[in-house]
């Protein structure tokens, strides 16, 4: 029996990753600094402090600061906000879950500042029950940490928990911490989410799925 659901913000609630990436690549084309096209997915679920660190580290030749990365990255993803939306068929998916009354948690590596921008526009901190983000836990997915301190805080069972992820660190992470995932395919093709329990391609097969668990 399901009683708790727990989202992955970036590709489950809100399709932000295209933006994410953009602000990246932008940031990476600005400074000059060259790198494989695989290095965005290959970031998909973890901080952007993770993604600038390996950035400076191998491909950055003049080794710029990663804190100057990361002010142009959030400037530049600031100004591509108005772009982004809510993941199709979230809405509808949330509020049969909020009819069956299931507890609910966002757990996410972004950062606080980028989920304060996220929140004023899209008002999701009021959507769940419970927030984990960044500067919630030390360490972030795919460490299992993130989902182990929504499991505590809430508290939930992870028998009775549903993680929605998009991701394979994402999916990892939440594996590690004894949860059942169900992954959506809208920011990797389904072969790369195959250590989920089961995947999905859109919100409304996994709205049937709440409804015949």
């Amino acid at each position: 029996m399901i009683k708790t659901i727990f989202f992955d913000l970036d590709g489950v609630i809100i399709d932000s990753e295209p933006i994410h990436a953009k602000a990246k690549k932008l940031t990476l084309d600005e400074y000059g600094i060259d790198y494989p096209i695989s290095l965005f997915d290959d970031f998909i679920g973890q901080t952007d402090e993770a993604f600038f660190k390996h950035v400076s580290e191998t491909l950055d030749t003049e080794r710029r600061p990663i804190d100057l990365l990361l002010q142009r990255k959030q400037k530049l993803f600031v100004e591509l906000l108005p772009e982004m939306k809510f993941v199709d068929g979230f809405l509808f998916f949330h509020q049969k879950v909020k009819e069956k009354g299931l507890k609910t948690a966002l757990v996410s590596s972004t950062s606080s500042y980028t989920f304060e921008l996220i929140d004023k526009i899209f008002n999701i901190s009021h959507l769940v029950d419970l927030l984990v983000t960044e500067k919630d836990t030390v360490y972030h997915k795919p460490h299992p940490a993130p989902y182990l301190k929504a499991l505590q805080t809430l508290p939930a069972s992870t028998e009775t928990t549903i993680v929605i992820e998009d991701s394979p660190n994402g999916i990892i992470s939440a594996k590690k911490a004894g949860c059942k995932v169900f992954a959506l395919t809208t920011s990797f093709k389904a072969e790369k989410l195959t250590d989920a329990d089961k995947i999905f391609h859109h919100y409304s097969a996994l709205a049937m799925e709440l409804e015949n668990p």
